[in-house]
């Protein structure tokens, strides 16, 4: 799926078979090498590839920024939740908060369990859980 938006960006911008390869990996999935490629070649050139990604979403109907959001909904239930970063791209057009919902929507019509902490807000939920439970121990410790 992540192929359908780099094919946009490879009309645009001259990529390496490394740049797609990188592109097509989750944060977590890149090796230490792939990091140090990526955010010195790629991340510099980001914002020219969400303002082209963007040009050709708003040149788009409805019905086919419906497709882009099912594309990255789809890509991303592919990898149980993770985006890629050119899903990441996309989201940061379509918006992460629609995205997301679609994603919780069509995971639970479809049955597809999604990893822990990827819905939107999943580390915040996590982080105010432990600081509730610490506060509380702390309360009872004090009396």
């Amino acid at each position: 799926m992540a192929s359908f938006f780099l094919e946009i960006l490879r009309n645009e911008f001259s990529f390496s078979e490394q740049d797609a390869q990188i592109l097509r990996k989750t944060i977590r999935e890149q090796n230490r090498t792939d990091r140090r490629y990526y955010y010195q070649h790629l991340k510099s050139r980001e914002k020219k590839f969400i303002h082209h990604l963007q040009e050709h979403y708003q040149s788009l109907e409805s019905d086919g920024q419906n497709q882009w959001l099912d594309i990255v909904v789809q890509s991303m239930l592919d990898r149980g939740g993770e985006p890629d970063i050119s899903d990441v791209l996309v989201m940061k057009i379509i918006g992460p908060l629609t995205v997301y919902n679609q994603l919780r929507v069509k995971s639970e019509s479809e049955g597809v369990k999604l990893k822990m902490l990827v819905n939107f807000g999943g580390m915040g939920t996590v982080i105010t859980l432990v600081s509730t439970i610490t506060a509380l121990v702390l309360y009872l410790m004090a009396r």
